[in-house]
């Protein structure tokens, strides 16, 4: 996600329109991700930290590299990217999970059952899907249940990992999901850590969604929030297609509150705020 609110006040490099709009071509060819020209400020602000931290002098010379070194190309989308999400966001989407969703599934005796969180961010939102799933199903162990967790940031992926979390971002947390969390050895003050048995059902990867997706489906959920309003609508009719054709058979998407599917309504059924079933 996108950070609109960085400015920077003093620059130390010439930065130019055709800068700005090299960018601009560049992060929507290798990301999907479009720019406005409100972003030229925290554009600026972000690459250049990446200028300084490689000595280069200019623009034009970075971008060179950019295109032509893929360990740059994946540090220069991380860099024009921001994780902003916390524990059951949007908490009606926990909820239909938990109150009918699950219960559904489980009813149809399915043994095996997978979720895909795209765009998982720092791992809170994989996390509460575990977490509602082992509501639901506590130490039943008769279903093979994993959650998927990709997205594009490599760097957030180290956090999902080792699940550690500020004891600020666990306030969303109610005390009946607190167990899942503790103190460790990896905490620093003020920190936990989730426990294994719910990290254990969570597979994160790094995945770039405009690129070849290697996993076959079919998934019962789909949860991919907040990361369509940054893609122009053209990348986001793809996206649902493609979404669909790994969704299992009157599957799950759910969107961000500001999303909507927009031209392929006709793939999927309204069922709540921003929650759709695939159709027949």
């Amino acid at each position: 996600m996108l950070n609109t609110a960085e400015t920077t006040t003093k620059r130390d490099f010439i930065f130019t329109n055709e800068n700005f709009e090299r960018v601009v071509r560049l992060i929507n060819e290798r990301a999907g991700i479009s720019l406005s020209d409100r972003k030229s400020d925290m554009v600026y602000s972000r690459l250049a930290r990446r200028l300084r931290k490689l000595n280069f002098i200019d623009f034009n010379a970075y971008l060179d590299f950019v295109e032509n070194s893929r360990e740059e190309e994946v540090n220069f989308i991380n860099a024009l990217t921001t994780n902003l999400t916390h524990f059951f966001r949007e908490n009606h989407h926990f909820d239909y999970l938990r109150d009918v969703y699950i219960p559904e599934l489980l009813s149809k005796d399915k043994k095996r059952i997978r979720f895909w969180s795209a765009g998982c961010s720092t791992g809170e939102e994989p996390y509460s899907l575990s977490m509602i799933w082992q509501s639901v199903v506590g130490n039943n162990k008769s279903v093979d249940f994993k959650i998927l967790a990709t997205d594009l940031d490599t760097n957030v992926l180290d956090v999902c990992e080792k699940g550690v979390y500020d004891n600020d971002k666990l306030k969303p947390v109610n005390k009946e999901f607190l167990c899942w969390f503790k103190q460790t050895d990896e905490c620093g003050d003020n920190q936990l850590q989730a426990l294994p048995l719910l990290k254990k059902r969570i597979h994160f990867k790094p995945l770039n969604l405009m690129h070849d997706w290697p996993m076959k489906g079919p998934f019962d959920l789909i949860i991919c929030r907040n990361v369509f309003i940054y893609f122009d609508k053209e990348t986001q009719s793809e996206l649902v297609n493609r979404y669909s054709e790994l969704l299992s058979e009157n599957g799950c998407l759910i969107l961000g509150h500001s999303e909507n599917l927009s031209a392929n309504k006709k793939l999927f059924n309204l069922i709540g705020k921003t929650i759709y079933r695939k159709k027949h």
